[in-house]
């Protein structure tokens, strides 16, 4: 599955049907900047990233299967990219799940994929107003907690009681040049080459791209 702009979305954007995966054209009417609190206990804005591309998923660690297959998938390009190029790759974790999700809670399950990775989450009307931005769909799937198979990540032994919520979420990995500009979308089952020549070719553009 290759790196692609859907054409749902193209259509409704405007973009050309034309528009070649080559290059990336930069995707009118999606993203933008925003502030979060961060894992790290700090509050970090997209604009902290620019000079970097950006992976950003939208999901919760109480996922069970999106979730972290996305996430080991890109550790596993992180791990190919050449040093030089990796430091300057951003992965961020948006959390839609403000019940649960702590920044503490979303560091130490983060930890398990690459520490560098940050996860963002914030107050209910945050997480909708950057999911908006972002045209990132979600939505809870019932007003019950439940316990969920996210505990074979178990962070302590008190989570294997713990219950939350399930979610239906997008399944994007959004992708953002240098200046914070949504450049196409990656998916679990996008190979990790072509992946790691897209990133390559992003870092690799002109500044004034």
């Amino acid at each position: 599955m290759k790196l692609r702009i859907l054409i749902p979305l193209a259509a409704a954007l405007g973009l050309a049907s034309s528009a070649a995966l080559a290059g990336m054209p930069v995707l009118k009417g999606i993203g933008g900047d925003f502030s979060m609190q961060s894992s790290r206990g700090d509050t970090v804005s997209l604009t902290d990233f620019r000079g970097k591309v950006v992976m950003m998923f939208f999901g919760y660690t109480n996922c069970a299967d999106i979730c972290p297959t996305t996430m080991a998938h890109v550790s596993q390009l992180m791990q190919r990219m050449p040093d030089d190029e990796r430091s300057r790759i951003q992965v961020l974790f948006v959390s839609i799940d403000s019940d649960y999700d702590t920044p503490a809670h979303l560091n130490k399950y983060l930890s398990y994929f690459d520490p560098s990775f940050i996860g963002l989450v914030d107050e209910r009307a945050k997480i909708d107003q950057v999911a908006a931005l972002y045209h990132a769909d979600y939505s809870k799937l019932a007003d019950d907690k439940v316990t969920t198979e996210y505990k074979k990540l178990s962070l302590e032994a008190k989570d294997a009681g713990a219950k939350g919520y399930l979610y239906s979420h997008t399944a994007k990995i959004f992708v953002l040049d240098p200046k914070g500009r949504v450049r196409g979308f990656f998916y679990t089952g996008t190979p990790l080459d072509e992946m790691q020549t897209e990133l390559s070719a992003l870092l690799a553009a002109p500044a004034a791209g």
